[in-house]
Order: C-alpha cells, then sequence, then structure tokens
C-alpha cells in the first residue's frame, strides 16, 4: 500500500483493540478494519467514530454479508469492501472517502437499495394503516397541508389542479373522520410525523 501514490500506512494492527489504541495515537485519515480480526471490529469502529469523527473507515472481509454491512455502516463505516480487492481499486477507495464519498462493494450497495426499498415500502404500508387507508397521494397532501402549504403550492408541487386537491382534502377529511382541515393537521401532529 506504501507503493501508491499519496498513501501512507502509519500502523497495523492485530486486533480490534489494538485498531482502538492506535487509532486514538496516530490519528490516521482512513483505518482499514478487518471484519475478522480477533476482538469485537464493529464495536472498535463505533469506538474510532466517536472518538475521533474525522477518522474514515472501510471495512474489509473474505465474504459479502449485506447483514454485516448494515451493521459496520451503523456503526460509522463509510466503506465495505472485499480483502482481495485489487490495490488501485482500495486506493479509489481510500481516496473516495477522503472526500466525504461512501465506497461499498456493488453487490453489496445493490442489496443495501433492495433492503431502503423495501423499508420504505413497508414505511409507507405502515403508514396507511396508521392513517385509516390513505392513499399514497393522499399522505403526501396530508403532510404537505400539515407543513402549512396552500391549496395552490399543494397543486403546483404535485402537478394538479387545485380541484384535486380540493377532492383529495375532502376523501383525507372523511377517512380521518376530521370536521376540517385543522383537525386533519392537528391528527398528523399527534402521531409524531411533523415537527
Amino acid at each position: 500500500m506504501d507503493d501508491v501514490d499519496g498513501v501512507d500506512v502509519v500502523g497495523e494492527a492485530e486486533s480490534a483493540d489494538d485498531a482502538l489504541r492506535l487509532s486514538r495515537k496516530l490519528q490516521p485519515d482512513v483505518v482499514l478494519m478487518d471484519q475478522d480480526m480477533p476482538g469485537n471490529s464493529l464495536l472498535a469502529t463505533r469506538l474510532i467514530k466517536e472518538a475521533m469523527s474525522s477518522v474514515e473507515i472501510i471495512v474489509m472481509t473474505d465474504r459479502l454479508s449485506d447483514g454485516r454491512a448494515l451493521q459496520a455502516i451503523e456503526a460509522g463505516a463509510t466503506g465495505y469492501v472485499l480483502k482481495d480487492i485489487p490495490i488501485a481499486s482500495l486506493a479509489s477507495a481510500i481516496r473516495a472517502v477522503c472526500n466525504g464519498r461512501a465506497f461499498f462493494h456493488p453487490e453489496i450497495t445493490r442489496k443495501l437499495m433492495e433492503r431502503l426499498g423495501h423499508m420504505t415500502r413497508e414505511q409507507r404500508d405502515r403508514l396507511r394503516l396508521e392513517f385509516e387507508g390513505l392513499t399514497p397521494r393522499e399522505l403526501d397532501i396530508l403532510f404537505e397541508l400539515a407543513r402549512g402549504s396552500t391549496d395552490r403550492e399543494i397543486a403546483a408541487k404535485f402537478v394538479l389542479s387545485e380541484g384535486t386537491v380540493k377532492t383529495h382534502l375532502r376523501h383525507i377529511l372523511k377517512k380521518l373522520g376530521a370536521r376540517n382541515r385543522t383537525q386533519a393537521v392537528a391528527y398528523v401532529l399527534r402521531k409524531g410525523l411533523i415537527d
């Protein structure tokens, strides 16, 4: 790695505890964390990020796991790659995280995007149940109303006529059992979905 222009190795650790100790001592720009090294690499990742938020962490692994990648991201990693990554690609990953970007193996990126899409659908379904069966468009309009948007602003945002917005609002009021817009907005605020 020392052969790569602009990349200097400043230390090597044998365990997660060593990685934490050396990171505190050496203050590197990037830590390459072996997911399978002795000790708890996820905890070390979390503690390094808590102690030195500017340090970027790329987790390296022998086998891809979207679950482990997600845990690494939650711990503060901004990269997740295979250990057999070509040196030029690893250098690109290091430069990417130093420049504020994330760097993940393409398979992990795809799996994480699928998970995110699934979570979004689940969240939307949960909201529909919580909001008495409102359609996605009705939810969007209700949230805009709760943010203080006028019928005209809502119509412009969703490329609808004001008449269509009013029709949606009538359906929303009926489904929520609200007598007026203020009651509908109060319902959203009580649910804690708008600050």
